[in-house]
């Protein structure tokens, strides 16, 4: 009989104080971040977004990715409740650090894909109330055109766990290695046809508050962080909605 794992989403919960304007202040009741990485330096990551959706009291955190001076790239668990209402989300772009800096955008449409549904397909666009400026923090990163080789290795970044206690206050990074979907099936049971596995050492890897963040390889977006089995650093393969597999409906939506 094989084993059943919990399904983990990447989405985290904080209270908020004030969101707006200068230093954001918020009151962690999670904060995770990327488990056992590495610290980012400005402007490694020029295409990697902090995604905020307010609920009354809450907020949640996401990461996410710039694709053009209008649009960003997300999980569609992030967005998916706000389809009705874009206002409630606030993009912040240019930092390295999650309570202050960089430039803050407001969203004018969310578009999360039509087939998303269990986790498969778990993307959406974001299109913003106003053009981001491009510069040595702000850029956007193309989106692969073919499939990326076994063993590959594959940068993720993100605000999310570092451990199981530790927050840090700086954007997170580790790698990753792709995986054969045969390989994949062997380990999560069952796979849909938009997403695609990442192994990484027990210990490491993305945990929540690194939903939508990018997965990259040669500087091209592979994947998007979608959910993870069990628990952060288990050594299960994370998993992601597969970009390539993606990006006839991501540049449709995106016109």
């Amino acid at each position: 009989m094989k084993s059943v794992l919990v399904i983990w989403t990447l989405l985290a919960a904080i209270s908020v104080n004030n969101i707006h304007g200068g230093k954001r202040k918020f009151r962690p009741l999670l904060e995770p971040r990327i488990f056992s990485g590495r610290t980012a330096a400005k402007g490694q990551f020029p295409y990697q977004v902090l995604v905020i959706r307010e609920n009354g009291t809450l907020i949640f955190i996401c990461g996410g990715s710039i694709l053009s001076r209008d649009h960003i790239l997300t999980a569609a668990h992030c967005v998916d409740k706000a389809k009705r209402t874009p206002e409630l989300l606030t993009v912040y772009a240019g930092t390295i650090y999650f309570m202050s800096g960089g430039v803050e955008k407001r969203v004018s449409r969310v578009i999360v894909h039509p087939a998303y549904v269990n986790y498969n397909n778990d993307i959406a666009v974001l299109k913003l109330n106003s053009s981001l400026k491009f510069n040595s923090v702000i850029n956007y990163i193309p989106l692969a055109k073919a499939n990326i080789p076994d063993g590959a290795p594959v940068i993720v970044s993100g605000w999310g766990q570092v451990n199981k206690t530790d927050i840090s206050p700086v954007l997170q990074y580790n790698t990753e290695y792709s995986m054969s979907r045969a390989q994949c099936v062997r380990r999560v049971y069952r796979l849909g046809d938009a997403m695609r596995c990442m192994r990484r050492p027990v210990g490491h890897g993305i945990c929540h508050g690194d939903s939508g963040g990018p997965a990259a390889h040669k500087g091209e977006l592979v994947g998007v962080n979608s959910y993870i089995l069990g628990d952060c650093g288990l050594g299960y393969p994370d998993v992601f909605t597969d970009v390539v597999a993606t990006r006839e409906w991501i540049i449709k939506n995106m016109k």
